[in-house]
């Protein structure tokens, strides 16, 4: 069963710069309201619904969820879900929302997901345990990692499965069809590639902490997209054919992956820290984030430029792809863009055209927008 999915390789692309493209950058700050917004993990539980213009940000210690107004940039209300009882989003620990465009919202909760109606009724918990789903079996002592993607519609969640421990392996995607309560597994074979960019910590008494490379999933309606923070590259499963195409592109201004050149290997904190830091200072790609509007796709990138060691500075890149994932333009930005490079992507979405990159601006939610214009030349 496994073996039906296929993955083919598709040859690098690449474009040059582009002068057709000129943008605009602005800052873009939310009134709170009075409220103190909350802002930890740079808004990784928060889902931007596009058909309403609203952010929905998830304060999980409480079940409370603020309603950002994009439109109006401001705190347009404060929802409160029940932690305990029958309409409870609680089992574990809140880990993310979905507001679909059916008017349910979702909230993760690690191993469960938890559909709530507009009436706020809990109306089914789905359980993310592979020996309750029928379609592929697991492999033996996997997991579906319960920090995924829930699609627009509702209709499936995506995640990745495998051994989620230090020295474990990532086996692939799991796509959960919530209505038939059934599992599909998509094996990409990227673990072993991508673990070669690994900080690993060895502590005393047989502790070990690593700092791993950024994973990004993309819903495109029933296909998936794939992404690292270590490769100018991508996976895309396309549903109608059961496959997965792996796509490389080359950048014109940073380099196409991580060289490594750093200690893998290390036994203190310090030392840790220190070659994280050195680490982040080579390529990094973020997210690919879709336009509904336009179809488009958008990803920010960075490198340090060591052209002038004196006073060496980041590069930063706007890349575009089209909707069928085609590199279309690729641009250095004048400005820099907030990319975390350690444990969470900064929340990054596209709203009437704009691309949003949250930042914490003295402990308020801030976002910095770029505005691309396609027509007009600077």
């Amino acid at each position: 069963m496994l073996a039906s999915c296929e993955e083919k390789n598709i040859e690098s692309t690449s474009v040059p710069s582009s002068p057709d493209l000129s943008y605009e950058m602005d800052t873009v700050l939310i009134q709170a309201e009075g409220e103190e917004l909350y802002l930890r993990m740079n808004l990784a539980m928060s889902d931007y619904s596009p058909h309403e213009g609203l952010l929905y940000n998830l304060v999980p210690e409480a079940g409370r969820v603020e309603v950002i107004d994009l439109n109006e940039h401001r705190l347009d209300t404060i929802i409160q879900y029940a932690l305990r009882g029958p309409n409870s989003i609680k089992e574990n620990y809140p880990s993310g929302i979905k507001k679909s465009i059916l008017g349910d919202t979702y909230f993760s909760d690690f191993s469960v997901i938890h559909r709530i109606n507009p009436t706020g009724t809990k109306v089914e918990t789905y359980k993310l345990n592979g020996r309750l789903l029928s379609g592929d079996k697991l492999p033996y002592e996997t997991q579906i990692d319960g920090m995924g993607e829930i699609a627009r519609d509702g209709s499936y969640f995506a995640s990745f499965y495998g051994k989620f421990r230090v020295g474990g392996n990532i086996l692939g995607i799991a796509k959960v069809d919530l209505t038939k309560k059934s599992v599909k597994l998509i094996p990409i074979n990227f673990w072993n590639e991508l673990k070669e960019y690994n900080i690993t910590v060895n502590y005393r008494l047989g502790r070990r902490s690593s700092s791993t490379e950024l994973r990004y999933l993309t819903l495109n309606g029933p296909d998936i997209i794939f992404s690292t923070s270590a490769t100018n590259e991508i996976w895309y499963y396309d549903a109608e054919t059961d496959s997965v195409f792996r796509r490389k592109y080359q950048s014109s201004f940073t380099s196409d992956q991580k060289k490594g050149d750093y200690i893998k290997e290390v036994t203190d904190q310090q030392s840790f820290e220190y070659w994280i830091a050195r680490k982040n200072e080579e390529v990094l790609f973020g997210p690919l984030v879709k336009d509904h509007e336009s179809q488009k796709f958008y990803r920010f990138s960075r490198e340090l430029d060591k052209n002038n060691p004196d006073k060496p500075n980041f590069i930063h890149v706007l890349t575009v792809f089209d909707a069928k994932l085609d590199q279309t333009h690729e641009v250095k930005l004048k400005s820099k863009i907030n990319l975390s490079g350690e444990y969470f992507a900064g929340k990054t979405f596209v709203h009437k055209g704009g691309i949003y990159s949250y930042f914490n601006l003295n402990n308020e939610m801030a976002f910095l927008r770029l505005t691309p214009d396609f027509e007009t030349v600077d």
